[in-house]
């Protein structure tokens, strides 16, 4: 290709990307705008639909609860089936206290004939907080709700127990308190009286509407028509309830009643979902029961100055965006919003989640460039960061290998010395005849901890090359923990520590393991307990093994400093040490608890560093226990 050829190619191909890139550049300025201002539309309805969905989930969690609620506890007092057995067979409903949630004012039940009970007295009008929530309850507000209970008990001689088990209850108490009196004929009574324990049936809204109607005169059922209609559209909107949107039932667990205590039949209650509903100004949460032709409804009356102002505002502070954050507006000021959402429609439907107009996008052209700057630099930055921690790192490992071959150098210098020292003492006769078994036992526990040193070392490397294959079978883990302490007491007594208190199962704990390479685990912990803990000597080390769940759990315990909470994981790295002037002169490679680390994984468990109750040290080992069928025979 001639030059002025190549000239003009490499003019075109300096050139063609420029005015391709001019023109992206233009179209991307036009179209910046447009963009950023739907992207940050989207946002404030992702934003305000994370909001109303943490508004529901909160509310569905009350309403669950709530309907995990036996009938009974809507009375004052009623028999739990953990104690029929017991002389105090009647207990103080839960409900009768304060309610654990601060969004519930008040409980109450709207017996079949109409009447209204409380949890707060045995008899309506029994208390004046009992006067105020039945007050509240027979307002022409609920009027659609009382319309909801139905029948009034099945024949004589098998009333239905939404009439009467509350009553039995209350009935029980009163026989209990007139038997502490003296009362023979109550205690008789209490004696004698046993309250059926119901089982739970779930039932659609459906049903009880069917039930209703063959229970109740036409009057009450077009009372109570608005009800229903209310809660169809709830369902139809989404199902809420422990019914499924198929129509299926999904069963609550029932409590367990131990099989010694007595108990008669248990007869069951059809139980409707509880469903949110409002009356007027006031939120409910109510169900119907029902039993042999006739329904109670029960119900939670929500403090809705609480669910509107306290509660509300933490739920906003907790979950919305800093950057799209809301205020709480009246629907009907909604239009001064750039974006408004209902908060709820059933609970709360005139309050909405007001958000603010966002700000105007800046020009496209100078953001798209800006960004694509920060962008730029922000890689710069992230590989200048990465390549500092990089040569941190580099600077780390290679002052802890130096820290490590020093630390090597005076454990190798320091058996060496006295193996020749001894041995050219022995060699020239140096040693009186009683002197030499001492000599000779300096050599051997020299020769050991030469030794175990140089078997650290090479282990280390074997796992980190990957040619350390541990040889797991089948073994009684806690003897082999008795043979190694007692193999290590010469050692103990030789750093002027008292015998190891042994703390094993007297049962074989069988785990699949490597015998050398338990052995170095456990002579390197109770090594690391020896050198940290010389100024505790008397207290002594613990070495206990425990069997919890299906791991056996090693631990080797000390009355030493302990380890700093913020070391206690990183002490099982390699050659790292606790920075502590006390331990500055204390001999050591930093490999003896990586090499404990390394092990126990290759076993399938764990090592950890506690703190031990009292002061000190607990170092942990955990094994899985060998299955049944890999146990030895």
């Amino acid at each position: 290709m001639s030059p002025a050829r190549r000239t003009l190619a490499l003019g075109l191909g300096v050139a063609a990307p420029t005015l391709a890139l001019a023109l992206g550049w233009l179209l991307a300025g036009l179209r910046e705008r447009a963009m950023l201002a739907e992207q940050r539309r989207g946002e404030l309805v992702q934003a305000a639909e994370l909001l109303r969905a943490a508004v529901r989930e909160s509310l569905e969690e009350l309403r669950r609860r709530e309907d995990a609620r036996p009938f009974e506890h809507y009375g004052r007092f009623y028999r739990p089936p953990e104690v029929l057995a017991l002389g105090e067979a009647v207990a103080l409903s839960p409900l009768a206290g304060e309610p654990d949630d601060p969004r519930i004012s008040a409980y109450f039940q709207i017996d079949p004939d109409g009447r209204v009970r409380t949890p707060y007295a045995t008899e309506p009008g029994g208390s004046p907080r009992a006067v105020a929530v039945e007050a509240t309850v027979a307002g022409p507000e609920f009027a659609p709700l009382r319309a909801l209970s139905f029948g009034s008990g099945a024949p004589a001689g098998d009333p239905s127990l939404t009439v009467a088990l509350n009553d039995l209850g209350n009935a029980a108490y009163r026989d209990l308190a007139d038997a502490r009196r003296g009362d023979a004929l109550a205690a008789e009574r209490a004696q004698k009286v046993r309250l059926p324990q119901t089982s739970r049936n779930l039932v659609t809204w459906d049903a009880i509407q069917s039930q209703q109607a063959q229970n109740a005169p036409p009057p009450q059922q077009a009372s109570a028509e608005p009800v229903f209609e209310a809660i169809q559209q709830q369902y139809a909107a989404g199902p809420q309830g422990h019914v499924s949107a198929d129509g299926s039932q999904r069963p609550l667990p029932k409590a367990h009643v131990p099989e010694d205590i007595p108990q008669e039949a248990g007869p069951s209650l059809d139980y409707s979902p509880m469903t949110y509903l409002r009356l007027g100004r006031t939120v409910v949460l109510q169900r119907v029961v029902s039993h042999a032709g006739a329904g109670s409804v029960q119900g939670a009356v929500l403090d809705e100055g609480r669910l509107a102002g306290e509660w509300l505002a933490a739920l906003v502070a907790r979950h919305a965006l800093p950057e799209a954050t809301p205020t709480i507006a009246a629907t009907s000021a909604a239009e001064a919003c750039a974006l408004a959402r209902p908060v709820h429609d059933e609970v709360l439907p005139d309050l909405a989640f007001c958000f603010p107009a966002p700000a105007a996008p800046p020009g496209g052209s100078l953001v798209l460039q800006l960004g694509v700057l920060l962008g730029l630099g922000g890689v710069v930055a992230a590989a200048l960061v990465a390549i500092a921690r990089a040569a941190r790192r580099s600077d780390e490992l290679s002052a802890q290998k130096t820290a490590f071959v020093s630390a090597v150098s005076h454990e190798l210098r320091t058996p060496l010395t006295t193996l020749r020292m001894h041995a050219e003492m022995l060699q020239e006769g140096l040693v009186a005849p009683e002197r030499l078994p001492v000599f000779y036992d300096d050599l051997a526990h020299e020769s050991v901890r030469l030794s175990r040193l140089v078997e650290n070392v090479l282990a280390v490397a074997q796992l980190e090359e990957g040619r350390r294959v541990l040889q797991l079978r089948p073994g009684d883990l806690a003897a082999q923990i008795r043979d190694i302490v007692d193999d290590q007491a010469r050692h103990v007594e030789r750093r002027g520590f008292p015998p190891v208190e042994l703390a094993l199962p007297d049962e074989p704990v069988v785990v699949r393991c490597d015998p050398q390479a338990i052995e170095q685990i456990l002579v390197n912990l109770l090594d690391n307990a020896l050198k940290y803990a010389a100024d505790q000597r008397a207290a002594g080390l613990r070495v206990a093994l425990e069997v919890e769940g299906d791991q056996a759990v090693l631990r080797v315990q000390d009355r030493g400093p302990g380890i700093p909470e913020a070391d206690r994981d990183r002490v099982f790295d390699r050659f790292y040490r606790v920075a502590r002037e006390r331990d500055a002169h204390t001999p050591g490679t930093g490999l003896g608890l990586a090499l404990v680390r390394e092990l126990a994984r290759g076993h399938g468990g764990e090592a950890v560093a506690l703190a031990r109750p009292g002061g000190g040290a607990e170092l942990q080992v955990r094994f899985p226990l060998a299955s049944a069928a890999a146990r030895p025979t």
